[in-house]
């Protein structure tokens, strides 16, 4: 339970408020004036500034009331998420960078490859996103029209006749957000059969293509520095 600190929010009508906030907005005035009347010395060791005051009041909120969850400062909490969200973004800028240069092609097009790659590795277990780039480098070039002569179409060349039960019929492995979500599922689902080993999940991926395992972790290692180093850099 969040306990709102707001004080325009506690300065609503208390018979409308929860049971536990009119309690909490019984006892901070209770604890604010505790705080008033202490020795100097106490205060020094203890609370420091007002905001302690209110984050001390929730502690005791909480204990008083039976809630064990300790609050984590919610400024605390935002700029870890930021500091991350920032890092992603420069990662994927740069992976765009590096692809856009590499293959010849529009940024923006590349740029949702990279988006598409980094949702899908966000769902599974075990499998990044740069090993999915690496992947649809490896099989088409970034080309979400391609098609081999067995068959196999788009980003990450799937065989549709293969892996019917991963897409329905209406969609289509030339629309890259459908072609990259079946190549992950048919990468998990290897990397499964495999017992969690990367190397034959890949080589099972490739229909048994010689070196292929050690091209894709070696291309997906480069766009992970490539990521990485940009985040470093901010």
């Amino acid at each position: 339970m969040t306990i709102p600190t707001n004080p325009n929010t506690l300065a609503r009508n208390p018979h409308t408020l929860p049971l536990q906030h009119r309690i909490y907005r019984t006892i901070t005035p209770l604890l604010l004036l505790c705080c008033t009347l202490a020795p100097g010395s106490l205060l020094a060791r203890g609370l420091s500034a007002p905001q302690d005051v209110s984050f001390s009041a929730q502690l005791v909120f909480r204990e008083w009331t039976g809630d064990a969850t300790v609050p984590q400062p919610r400024l605390e909490r935002l700029g870890e998420h930021h500091m991350q969200a920032v890092a992603e973004e420069a990662g994927k800028q740069a992976q765009t960078r590096y692809l856009a240069k590499k293959f010849k092609q529009a940024p923006t097009a590349i740029r949702k490859y990279v988006d598409l790659a980094w949702a899908e590795a966000e769902k599974r277990d075990g499998i990044e996103p740069e090993l999915l780039i690496a992947i649809m480098q490896k099989e088409s070039s970034l080309r979400p029209k391609v098609q081999s002569r067995y068959g196999a179409q788009g980003l990450m060349q799937v065989v549709r006749r293969w892996h019917r039960e991963k897409l329905d019929r209406s969609e289509s492995l030339f629309d890259p957000e459908v072609n990259i979500r079946v190549g992950a599922d048919i990468l998990e689902e290897y990397l499964e059969l495999a017992g969690g080993s990367l190397t034959k999940a890949l080589h099972k991926y490739s229909g048994n293509a010689r070196g292929y395992p050690n091209k894709i972790l070696n291309e997906s290692r480069k766009l992970a520095q490539v990521a990485d180093q940009a985040a470093v850099n901010g």
